[in-house]
């Protein structure tokens, strides 16, 4: 497996990208976006990105700026590993919200996602109305979505809370875990596969960056403290 593929790379993907190639151009995946500035992961590396002016300002929306997930198509810097952005290879999939203001607007969270994994916490931040909404906006983006209940060691009711959420998700797989115990994490990880893409979505206090922390073996997101008394955690997930 290439580093593109590990990243996501696949052969429509290699299509699309074939008269950018003969042009001299490359092709990284976005990892972060921060206003406008991009990390693009490639296979010489990780490079600084922006888009070019007649990107910027050709487009309909800021959802038709690249956003976490997507293939761009760059220039390279390669003294200096700055890039800049010409163009954005077509999406597979996206996970969006819509935003309230003079005009309803989507805002893409992420895109190329092949599963996203919804996490519930068995606590005070149970919310099956979060979940249902978390569900339509994954099939509306064409994600297959995994639900995980995290923090099984706090709750006394699994079945009946895994009951609610069967009526919501119907078919949709429901997997239990607890990030501070670690049970469960071996079922998450059982549906993870090299070469695809996935994301963790869910409000803060949930579990989602100890969940990832236990599924890689070590601690590659911060974590935040929870207050007992109302469950909440802090947020320490920054950027997407």
């Amino acid at each position: 497996m290439t580093d593109l593929e590990k990243y996501g790379w696949q052969p429509d993907l290699a299509a699309a990208f074939k008269s950018f190639q003969e042009a001299g151009f490359a092709v990284g995946r976005v990892a972060v976006e921060h206003r406008e500035r991009y990390l693009v992961l490639t296979p010489a590396g990780e490079y600084d990105a922006e888009v070019t002016g007649k990107l910027l300002y050709s487009v309909d929306s800021p959802s038709d700026l690249p956003k976490v997930g997507d293939w761009v198509v760059m220039s390279l810097f390669e003294g200096e590993y700055k890039a800049i952005i010409h163009d954005i290879l077509p999406r597979r999939t996206k996970f969006s919200r819509k935003v309230a203001g003079k005009k309803v607007q989507e805002q893409v969270v992420a895109t190329n996602i092949d599963t996203i994994f919804l996490v519930q916490s068995l606590d005070n931040n149970f919310n099956p109305r979060r979940l249902e909404r978390y569900l339509v906006m994954a099939h509306e983006g064409g994600i297959e979505p995994v639900v995980v209940l995290n923090k099984v060691d706090l709750c006394s009711d699994l079945e009946q809370k895994k009951q609610q959420v069967s009526a919501i998700a119907g078919n949709v797989a429901i997997v239990p875990t607890s990030a501070a115990t670690g049970a469960g994490v071996a079922d998450l990880q059982s549906k993870l596969r090299p070469g695809l893409t996935y994301a963790f979505i869910g409000s803060s206090g949930v579990g989602k960056s100890t969940l990832i922390n236990r599924l890689a073996g070590t601690e590659i997101m911060k974590t935040g403290e929870v207050r007992e008394t109302d469950a909440k955690g802090r947020h320490t997930t920054t950027h997407r």
